[in-house]
């Protein structure tokens, strides 16, 4: 390309004018210059393939076209007529072995293959009855093994696990702290002088008071009830027959009674023995003292219960406890709340105890063991431990510090019924054959004292004494003797016998005290029993055997 100047004179400036190859000109009209988008498609290709690729290209046969696809007309791949046939019956290489089809048999290895040839599928391996159970014994027979190895090698696999864990500091302490803080209940007798049958006491069903051991004093009986009483409800109706004790007449029932200025329950009132306040059932009956005339609180501490502790006694009792525990030095702890506080935190304050530094059990027992000399009364309510001493402060006391209160099941398997008889004398239950109706302390009097009625007995030994029932057995009256069948025999026919308790194992020495023993405590631990020979029906009035008195 060649630039070319022309000079003249017109007004205009002169102007370039570029001057083109031809070769270049054809390659623009061509649309083939070099500047012209290479992506541009020419009506007609610059670029010319080999006859064979246009071919494979329009044949869909191009080495770029994928090889996974399968032209309509026949494919690129080409199998073994062997591999499509395997195929088509499910026999490939890579189809799953244990998948049997569907209307074939066990395959070649089988029994049910119906004689196919060598080159038929691969079928799965059946294994015989006998194999599998050989298998079977094999696997159990190592187990067993294992076990007796495990058993051998070691006496108690989880003995490691069992073993208790150490306890730490701060649990020991935790310990120490809850046992100084503990407060115990008051005991339950366990030596009484009645000892039923432990498998469930006496058949008593329908009996509502039983006599049993008192909670209070060391000795003695004390009277329970098993149904609840309202106030001024008759707990006993009044009785016939009523004993004379230093010229005061004295009903049966009060002379059992216990006393409790606390827990008072019952008076004796003109209809018998009365409720003062509501009885719970399981409760013990108590009279109150300060009820009665200065001449019975002297019958009940110096004839009927002197071995019962005194008002001032108590009083004695809670002077000693306190001032011991108040002696020696003291300590703070603090009880653990129930429960964990996270939106308040615990006033430690409230939770604060005083507890004695050491133990006051020590002390006690010196206090104890010096008083049984002078007043044994005393020394039996005083406690030989600082736990007890501690339960009584917090009772109020050591009146208070008494098993008044005790289970259904405990009164009728430590009891004997009471409750048996009305005052004339009929029962109160149906009672079979062999059954005690009713149960009775025994009062000692000399031959002089002996009331007029009552049911007194005199025993071999010692002469001299009569023991008198203090229950309604005491208004049992005398029945006939009747030897033909129970039809002939009239209603006043005997249905019941005495007997001494044989429940009760102070009855055994009964013939070892003296003459001046009984008379001088004539409340005896010693109880008669009224037993049924025939089967007595409710309300039916109770005749006894005399004759059997004068055989004890």
């Amino acid at each position: 390309m060649t630039t070319t100047t022309i000079e003249n004179d017109h007004p205009h400036k002169e102007q370039n004018h570029v001057h083109f190859n031809p070769e270049d000109v054809a390659r623009v009209e061509g649309k083939q210059h070099k500047d012209y988008p290479k992506t541009h498609l020419p009506e007609k290709p610059h670029v010319h393939f080999n006859p064979e690729d246009v071919a494979r290209v329009e044949g869909k046969a191009h080495k770029d076209y994928p090889k996974t696809h399968k032209p309509q007309d026949e494919p690129h791949v080409h199998f073994k007529e062997e591999d499509v046939k395997r195929k088509e019956n499910k026999q490939h290489v890579d189809y799953p072995k244990t998948h049997m089809p569907k209307g074939s048999g066990m395959g070649t290895f089988g029994a049910e293959d119906g004689g196919g040839s060598a080159s038929s599928r691969p079928g799965r391996v059946k294994v015989s009855k006998e194999d599998f159970f050989l298998h079977l014994k094999i696997l159990i027979l190592f187990f067993g093994l294992f076990l007796f190895g495990t058993w051998y090698t070691s006496k108690d696999p989880w003995e490691e696990l069992n073993k208790p864990k150490a306890k730490t500091l701060q649990q020991l302490l935790q310990e120490e702290m809850e046992k100084a803080l503990e407060l115990v209940d008051p005991e339950l007798p366990v030596d009484g002088n009645l000892q039923v049958p432990p498998e469930g006491g006496l058949n008593a069903s329908g009996c509502s008071l039983f006599l049993s051991r008192s909670s209070v004093g060391r000795s003695g009986f004390g009277i329970f009830t098993t149904v609840d009483f309202q106030e001024t409800d008759v707990v006993f109706a009044k009785s016939p027959t009523t004993m004379v004790v230093e010229g005061l007449e004295l009903p049966l029932h009060a002379m059992v009674l216990k006393q409790h200025r606390h827990f008072g329950n019952v008076k004796v009132a003109a209809n018998g023995i009365v409720a003062t306040r509501p009885i719970e059932a399981g409760d013990e009956l108590f009279l109150d003292l300060g009820e009665f005339d200065s001449r019975f609180a002297s019958i009940y501490h110096g004839t009927l219960h002197p071995l019962d502790p005194m008002q001032k006694d108590y009083q004695k009792a809670d002077d000693i406890i306190k001032n011991v525990i108040d002696a020696i030095p003291t300590t703070t702890v603090y009880e653990q709340p129930k429960k964990k506080m996270y939106k308040q935190r615990a006033s430690r304050s409230k939770n604060a105890k005083m507890i004695p530094a050491f133990d006051a059990g020590r002390m006690l027992g010196i206090i104890k063991e010096s008083m049984e000399e002078y007043n044994p009364n005393l020394a039996y309510i005083i406690p030989d431990s600082t736990v007890k001493a501690r339960s009584i402060l917090e009772a109020d006391g050591t009146a208070n510090f008494i098993s008044n209160h005790r289970s259904l099941d405990w009164i009728t398997g430590h009891g004997i019924c009471i409750g048996g008889l009305t005052d004339g004398a009929f029962a109160m239950r149906s009672v079979a054959v062999g059954d005690v109706i009713e149960t009775s302390p025994l009062y000692a009097v000399s031959r002089e004292n002996v009331p007029a009625n009552g049911n007194c007995f005199e025993l071999s030994k010692p002469e001299g004494v009569f023991f008198c029932p203090l229950s309604f057995i005491a208004n049992v009256k005398k029945g006939s003797d009747c030897q033909s069948g129970p039809d002939e025999c009239s209603s006043s026919t005997a249905n019941a016998k005495f007997e001494l308790s044989k429940y009760n194992v102070a009855n055994k020495l009964l013939g070892d005290m003296s003459r001046e023993e009984l008379l001088k405590s004539p409340m005896t631990d010693f109880t008669i029993d009224l037993i049924a020979i025939r089967d007595i029906a409710r309300d039916e009035e109770v005749y006894a055997d005399i004759s059997t008195l004068n055989k004890l």
